[in-house]
Order: C-alpha cells, then sequence, then structure tokens
C-alpha cells in the first residue's frame, strides 16, 4: 500500500512514494523540452470547500454573470468551419452565439439574437453554412459581415436605420486551431489569457492536428463536478484499478502558473505506488503492447539490455502513429509521445499534449440548471505529412443514459469514460446529502482544483479581470 512521508514537511510538501515523474525522465534519458522539466507547485492552503458552489441555483447564478461573461472560452474548431459561410452555435447558460467564417482566415462571432424582437436567427445546435442570417420570424436579414441588409417594410423603421443596426459581436482569438471568444468588450487579448500554453505547445502545434473523434454527453451534474473528475490523478486507484499496474498514479506531477494555466502529469509505462507486488518491465511492456495490436496470448515481451517497457512501447506507437495517421513523430521524446500531459485553461478548456492519448475536454453548464452541464471530448491526431487534411469527424451526442461505449470513435477511452462519469450523479447527490456541507481537498494530489476555485472566486468577488 502507498504510504506518503510527512515527518518534518510542512503542508503541501508530502509526495507519495516511488520514482518522480523527473526520475523516470532521467531515466528515459533522451532530453525532452525545458518546459517538461519544469515544476510549478505552490501550496494554496487546506480550508475546505462549502458545497453551495456546486448545487445551488444562485451560486450558478454568479457564475454566470460575473465569470462567464468574463472569460476566454473555447466554442469551436476552426476546422469545424472550413469555407466561407460555415457556422456553428455556441451557448453558454443563457447566451447563444453564431461562429461564423466570414474569409480564409476571418472569423467571427455574433450576439445569436434579432435586433427587431430577439428572435434567435439560428437555432441551438445549428451548424451548416449561409450566405447571410435572415431572422425566421420577420425576415430581417444580416451580411455574413453583419450588415443589416434587409428590412422588411423599412419605410416603418427610421428610427432603425442599416448603418445602426449591424449585428454586436463578441471578442474573438484564436490558438491552437481553437476559436475562442469573450464577452468582456474590455477583455485583455487571448494571448496573455493563455500563459505558458503556447509555448508549451509549440514543438507540436495543436493546429496541425485533426478531429478523429467529436462527441457530446449530457450529464446530471455540476460541471465543476464532471470538470473535477478529470483534474486529478487521485482517483486512479478505486475509478481506474485496471491502470495501476502500468500508471504512476500517485506520483503525478501537479503544475501550476498564474491564475488561469495548470498542469497534471502522470507517467505510464511504470507501476503505481500502489501497487504491492509491481510487474516487471518485461510484463508491464506486454501489456503496453497490446494497445498497439500485440495480444499478450503471443507471450511475454522480452526486453533487451538497456530498453524499457516505456521505450519499446514508445516505439511501436511512433510507427502505429505512422502508419495510421501519416505523421513522423521520430523527433519526439518518449515522454511527448507516450505520457498523460494534460493542460488546463480556466474556466474549462483541456488541451492533452501527448499522442497516445490525444485528448481535447471541454466542461460547461446546460442552462442554469446546477445538476446538469455538457461535456464534449475530442480526440486530435496528427495531420498527415504529405496528403490532404482529413475531414473533422462529425458531431455525436450522447444523453445522460446513453454510454461512451456508444461512441466507437473514442476508441479505447470509452469505457475509462464510463468509469468516470459513474462517479458522477452520486458525487451530485451526495453533496446534497452531506451533513458537513462542505469539501475537503488533498494539499498536492488535488492542488488543481483549489487552484481553479480560488481563480473562481476572484471573479465572483470582482477581482478579475483586471
Amino acid at each position: 500500500m502507498n504510504k506518503e512521508t510527512t515527518d518534518g514537511l510542512k503542508p503541501g510538501e508530502a509526495r507519495s512514494t516511488g520514482p518522480s515523474v523527473q526520475d523516470i525522465l532521467d531515466r528515459d534519458g533522451d532530453n525532452p523540452p525545458a518546459h517538461l522539466r519544469e515544476q510549478s507547485y505552490t501550496y494554496l492552503g487546506s480550508d475546505d470547500l462549502d458545497v453551495d458552489r456546486y448545487i445551488c441555483p444562485d451560486y450558478a447564478a454568479r457564475e454566470a454573470e460575473h465569470m462567464w461573461t468574463k472569460v476566454w472560452q473555447m466554442a469551436c474548431r476552426e476546422e469545424e468551419i472550413p469555407e466561407v459561410g460555415d457556422h456553428i452555435v455556441y451557448d453558454i447558460v443563457d447566451y447563444s452565439f453564431i461562429v461564423v467564417r466570414t474569409g480564409e482566415e476571418d472569423f467571427r462571432a455574433y450576439y445569436n439574437s434579432c435586433l427587431h424582437r430577439g428572435t434567435q436567427l439560428r437555432p441551438t445546435g445549428a451548424e451548416g453554412n449561409a450566405a447571410h442570417f435572415r431572422c425566421p420570424y420577420h425576415g430581417w436579414t444580416w451580411s455574413l459581415e453583419g450588415e443589416l441588409i434587409e428590412q422588411p417594410c423599412d419605410w416603418d423603421f427610421p428610427h432603425a436605420p442599416a448603418n445602426y443596426f449591424s449585428l454586436p459581436q463578441v471578442q474573438l482569438g484564436r490558438w491552437g486551431g481553437f476559436i475562442f471568444i469573450n464577452m468582456d468588450e474590455n477583455c485583455a487579448p487571448l494571448e496573455g489569457y493563455l500563459g505558458v500554453l503556447p509555448e508549451h505547445f509549440k514543438r507540436w502545434p495543436l493546429e496541425n492536428r485533426f478531429m478523429s473523434a467529436n462527441v457530446r454527453r449530457y450529464l446530471d451534474c455540476n460541471w465543476k463536478v464532471a470538470q473535477e473528475a478529470f483534474i486529478e490523478s487521485y482517483h486512479v486507484v478505486e475509478t481506474h484499478a485496471q491502470a495501476t499496474p502500468m500508471t504512476g498514479d500517485a506520483n503525478t506531477q501537479y503544475d501550476i502558473w498564474g491564475d488561469n494555466a495548470s498542469r497534471l502529469y502522470t507517467l505510464n509505462g511504470i507501476p503505481s505506488p500502489h501497487e504491492a507486488n509491481p510487474l516487471s518491465e518485461n510484463e508491464i511492456a506486454t501489456l503496453m503492447m497490446a494497445g498497439v495490436g500485440r495480444s499478450p496470448m503471443d507471450g511475454q515481451v522480452e526486453l533487451a539490455e538497456g530498453e524499457t517497457a516505456r521505450t519499446v512501447y514508445t516505439a511501436a506507437l511512433k510507427e502505429d502513429l505512422k502508419e495510421r495517421f501519416g505523421a513522423d513523430l521520430s523527433g519526439l521524446t518518449t515522454t511527448e509521445v507516450l505520457d498523460p500531459i494534460e493542460y488546463f485553461l480556466f474556466p474549462n478548456f483541456f488541451p492533452w499534449f501527448n499522442f497516445g492519448l490525444p485528448l481535447i475536454y471541454r466542461f460547461r453548464p446546460d442552462g442554469h440548471d446546477p445538476d446538469k452541464c455538457i461535456m464534449d471530448a475530442i480526440l486530435l491526431h496528427p495531420v498527415p505529412d504529405d496528403g490532404p487534411r482529413p475531414d473533422p469527424a462529425p458531431l455525436r451526442v450522447l444523453g445522460p443514459d446513453e454510454p461512451f461505449t456508444e461512441a466507437p470513435e473514442l476508441d479505447q477511452i470509452s469505457p475509462i469514460f464510463e468509469q468516470d462519469v459513474t462517479n458522477m450523479p452520486i458525487v451530485q447527490k451526495g453533496m446534497k446529502a452531506s451533513k458537513r456541507q462542505k469539501v475537503t481537498l488533498g494539499n498536492y494530489q488535488e492542488i488543481r482544483l483549489r487552484h481553479m476555485h480560488q481563480t473562481l472566486d476572484r471573479y465572483l468577488s470582482g477581482e478579475l479581470p483586471r
């Protein structure tokens, strides 16, 4: 059983037994980028959180007013709207926006509301191509550039001249092939808000990947309950016990930067410190090689001198990805290809760096109901070095009772997601039944949760944005 060493340490200094992430990178010996050698943990206190922030309608209303209207949030991928006139509707709480491509490299985002009597110009969930946006109620029509171009019976609206009735826009920014919006007219540029992300993803930009899966699941829990299931590795030993023979869960490294960014850095190919009888390197390699089609029934993998389960599987994974997607990853180090390296951008965007599990998450409330939320899960595989860019996967929508296993495009991650979402409704119900009405967080393994909540509190108090 894993034990933490705490004697004589200050709060937040205790770490799991077993090798650290940095110890294993030393063993790999292939010199990963400097940002993967960086460690950026700060103790942020150990106060409990009130459960009201997960279950109270008033708290959800405060989030809607003071946070969601002030932050940069990912609305879609550029590849989802590849042609001029292509558009998608993005909803958050009561707000709705039309994100549209207006030129080869030009995009705009409009409030999805007719300036006549407020009708949505495009219905929730709509996407497609249009030459203009026409109100289905009275026919007021706007160009892709937001100009009012048709106003039936304009003689009756001398007080509403076309040059004053252009569609209102929200701030729009782009990074990594994603489009972000911000309702705050005085917001700081996206570039600064992203913090360390552009530098850390420079070696393999996310715009050089394509959506091989795009799945939306409606869930019966608060958006933060869902999000927090993916922000720490502490739950792996209980929720994903099948992973512990070859996943260093308790020795995950956690990093935080500024107000908006954090990172979870877990290593594959090493046993969990929770394993009382850890597997040998040969046994771990045998299990891992099933991920590239080699059955354990074929016999145990025998490692040569100097090889590890991590290095052997990484080499096989590079070949597998090259064969499947036509991308040469030979220049990347072991950890870049193999390990779950998950970044977080406040309030709800999770880009993963690695190629073995190239995930993107987004979580958001479903309207104002604190007991409902929406989870988006995307796989971003590398674009071929030669040949056309593959078309993005179509959106698949799943209801609360439809399992992720009904989305085969998510591949081996589907059953893992299902293990995660099984916890979510019982967390939501358990919080309401709580006698303490409090949530207690670990000092290190749940630092990213505390960091997220402290940033959220700063928005709700009016301290952010600055």
